[in-house]
């Protein structure tokens, strides 16, 4: 009998030491790949960052209009409360009625204007290459004149 008892016991250690390499080895595996997850959301997070940077400086008007359709959109899923809706009522909706056909009016007649004088993505960007342009060319010139201003000159 001590020897089945001895045997049972010797069973009963190797499963534990077995079970507790498989946990070990389970966490190993999760902090790794939670290690990994977060250094994939860190790249993602940096990447988008940067991507929305080159969108404001390439597009600015289209960040502003995009700005408006998302504050439009929070505003449309908060909750009316009681109280708004008992004072404005019907007042609201013809209100809100309104302010749509303005915006499109304004939209369109703003897209259209924007045509008419010139204003596209492509004009903008050809307009700010040439500033910057303009601004390089600037400089050097600054530069060249004050390296002038304090050349000792050259004796013969």
């Amino acid at each position: 009998m001590a020897n089945k008892l001895q045997k049972a016991k010797q069973k009963t250690s190797e499963l534990s030491a077995n079970a507790r390499n498989k946990a070990r080895n389970a966490l190993d595996a999760s902090k790794s790949a939670a290690g990994k997850t977060v250094e994939t959301s860190k790249r993602i997070s940096s990447n988008a960052k940067a991507k929305t940077g080159e969108t404001i400086e390439t597009s600015p008007l289209a960040m502003v209009a995009g700005g408006i359709a998302i504050g439009a959109i929070v505003a449309a899923l908060l909750p009316k409360s009681e109280r708004e809706k008992k004072v404005l009522g019907g007042a609201g909706r013809k209100l809100n009625d309104t302010a749509k056909i303005a915006v499109k009016a304004a939209k369109s007649a703003g897209a259209a204007h924007m045509v008419d004088v010139g204003l596209n993505s492509e004009a903008l960007r050809e307009q700010a290459k040439d500033i910057f342009q303009k601004g390089v060319e600037t400089a050097k010139t600054a530069s060249k004149a004050a390296k002038d201003a304090v050349k000792t000159p050259k004796e013969d």
